[in-house]
């Protein structure tokens, strides 16, 4: 089955490539700048360079494709530009499979890019196209990657704005893992699968985990959505995305991201990674720093 890969070189996409790749399937990648797509990617999948917001260079990528990988940028406008990817790939049959949010969150009223997936899904589904829809926890590489070790590396404190609420982390390959799959094979058409990490973890866990591994206490303060909304505020991060992490945070102290699916390992064959694997490879050894 040929694929398209619409965000290929993102926190994502680019373990949709390589488990394709792996698979023997090399994927037709779209990207704005081909040299960086290669540069991430490798030699294997093909690469067109071309923007999934023009309509000629998406619809002259889709020649002798079945089945579309959409993920587009974090962006304020994330609706308008999938909706028009639907909207122009609509009288080609391709199907087309989503990457959407958190399950507990895609609802009509829910935090900002929530909103905008849950409108993307409802196009979806009523455009007589065949979909499936993948709604990924929150992610170890964002979540802990990006946001909780860097601010405990450059304070020595962990922020917790969770309380005593888990949430089921999931790791971007075991996305990419699922995605490819369902990429390949035609067994979860119509269908919307909820991905999640094997457990549900709280702040003050993780707090543990990371002190096993640096060999040292960590020190958990006690913030706030709010809070964490005005921080990001004052370090350059737009309004409406500051809500939207304010909202999500809200949601998942509330308890809404503790729920735990099997999806993972009943579409990829394997579990799926653990919070404790994903620190043992980005955190160094005990009794050195993060």
């Amino acid at each position: 089955m040929s694929v398209l890969i619409l965000g290929a070189t993102g926190n994502v996409g680019r373990h949709v490539v390589t488990e394709l790749v792996a698979a023997g399937r090399p994927p037709r990648v779209l990207a704005r700048d081909v040299q960086r797509a290669r540069e991430v990617l490798g030699d294997d999948p093909e690469i067109v360079p071309g923007d999934m917001t023009d309509p000629g260079a998406l619809l002259a990528s889709m020649h002798g494709i079945e089945t579309v990988f959409l993920l587009s940028p974090h962006a304020f406008d994330m609706a308008d530009t999938q909706l028009r990817v639907i909207r122009e790939l609509r009288r080609t049959g391709a199907r087309i499979v989503k990457v959407s949010g958190t399950s507990s969150a895609i609802t009509p009223d829910g935090p900002h890019a929530c909103r905008q997936h849950w409108e993307v899904e409802r196009v979806l589904q009523e455009s007589g196209q065949p979909f499936v829809i993948l709604r990924p926890n929150s992610f170890l590489q964002v979540l802990v990657g990006r946001l909780m070790l860097p601010v405990l590396a450059a304070t020595g404190k962990l922020m917790n704005p969770l309380g005593a609420a888990g949430i089921s982390l999931i790791d971007a390959r075991d996305v990419g893992a699922v995605a490819a799959r369902v990429l390949l094979a035609r067994d979860w058409d119509g269908r919307t699968l909820s991905l999640t990490g094997p457990r549900a973890v709280t702040y003050a866990e993780i707090a543990d985990l990371v002190a096993e591994r640096r060999g040292e206490p960590v020190d958990v303060v006690e913030v706030t959505p709010a809070q964490v909304r005005a921080s990001l505020v004052e370090r350059g991060t737009p309004e409406w995305e500051a809500d939207h992490f304010a909202e999500m945070y809200e949601l998942f102290r509330a308890g809404e991201s503790e729920f735990v699916t099997d999806t993972v390992e009943d579409v990829t064959g394997r579990p799926a990674r653990s919070v404790e694997a994903f620190l043992d490879e980005v955190l160094e050894p005990a009794g050195v720093r993060a």
